[in-house]
């Protein structure tokens, strides 16, 4: 007698949401990934919820064909969102997403949530964010979390791509002006802009009128702070050693927060910053792992081999009872590994040059 199983497959979605770009996946409840989506930001905050929402959602629809399913055959989903910081961020996106997303199960986390899962299968533990911004969380192993209010420099956080943008165009001024010391950063952030201005006078002009050149600013200039400090110019070193120092010692505030200090912890280091570190130069975050170490001793450093929005689908998955591993040597983790590999998804510090 031929037993047919008349269970229905059961389908699960991540969405991992932030400031410059918004990556959507699918998959399935043994590992496999069978779509993958991608979309402009959908920080509401910089964008506002309209956008965001367009956003998630053409991400979100482009994953659902590419893996041919359709929103009513997903049993979980998880948007990971940056932006939703403090209660009121998560009160009007959980009233957007029910808006948008009718008859949708779906669970609204922080964007920091879904890099934790996606790069280590620990409970408990913590994360460090760097990329457009910063942020950190923690999680014991009783559930307690702390996390950052992540809303900038005049709210008590600092770094990120925005900020090393800044202090790269600072040092730089100030070498051009003679008020700082002489850095190669000078002749490096000019070339930056292809020729666009030809003198730091045309370029202060510009900065002064056009707000977006300084959001075009992010995404020029902290890859020549990272190609500069290989090269030894030492206020580009600087930059970065106080961006890891920075960013160690808020991780530290919040693994102390959940009372974690004296014990062994996984800590994942997740953005477009610590794999601009590992592809270019380590030193934010060896800055970033003496400032941590010197508070928590225990700590380990993971360093994801996956985008976050991989830790998204995880925890979507999870919230169904399907506990997929990706760190082991069982078949749903090497059907993660397999099938994140041929959606040709970046390795976080492996990007091409």
């Amino acid at each position: 007698m031929i037993i047919i199983s008349s269970e229905k497959k059961r389908y699960y979605a991540g969405v991992d949401g932030g400031a410059t770009k918004t990556l959507a996946l699918c998959g399935d409840g043994e590992g496999s990934i069978l779509g993958v989506g991608m979309a402009g930001p959908s920080n509401y905050q910089v964008v506002g919820a309209a956008a965001a929402m367009q956003a998630v959602a053409e991400a979100l629809e482009t994953a659902l064909r590419q893996a041919g399913i359709e929103r009513k055959d997903l049993a979980y989903t998880v948007f990971a969102l940056s932006g939703a910081d403090l209660p009121a961020d998560f009160e009007l996106l959980q009233k957007e997403l029910t808006e948008n997303f009718p008859r949708l199960s779906f669970q609204l986390v922080n964007d920091c949530w879904a890099a934790f899962r996606a790069g280590t299968d620990a409970a408990f533990g913590a994360v460090s964010i760097c990329g457009t911004g910063t942020n950190a969380a923690a999680r014991n192993r009783n559930g307690a979390q702390a996390a950052l209010r992540s809303l900038g420099y005049e709210c008590g956080n600092w770094g990120g791509a925005a900020d090393l943008a800044r202090e790269a165009l600072h040092h730089a001024f100030r070498s051009e002006e003679g008020t700082g010391p002489k850095s190669r950063l000078e002749e490096e952030v000019l070339a930056a802009f292809d020729g666009e201005f030809s003198s730091y006078s045309e370029l202060a002009l510009a900065l002064r009128d056009d707000l977006s050149l300084k959001i075009r600013s992010i995404y020029l200039l902290p890859v020549v702070v990272f190609r500069l400090a290989s090269k030894g110019d030492a206020e580009a070193q600087e930059i970065l050693i106080r961006m890891g120092a920075a960013a160690g010692g808020d991780c530290a505030a919040v693994i102390k927060t959940v009372g974690m200090e004296n014990e062994p912890c996984d800590v994942v280091l997740a953005g477009g910053m610590y794999a601009a570190a590992r592809q270019h130069n380590p030193l934010l975050i060896d800055s970033f792992r003496l400032a941590l170490h010197r508070a928590v001793p225990g700590a380990r450093l993971k360093l994801p081999l996956f985008e976050p929005a991989v830790g998204a689908y995880l925890l979507a998955a999870g919230k169904d009872g399907r506990l997929i591993r990706h760190s082991g040597s069982d078949a749903a983790a090497a059907r993660l590994a397999r099938t994140y590999k041929e959606l040709e998804l970046p390795i976080p510090g492996q990007e091409s040059k």
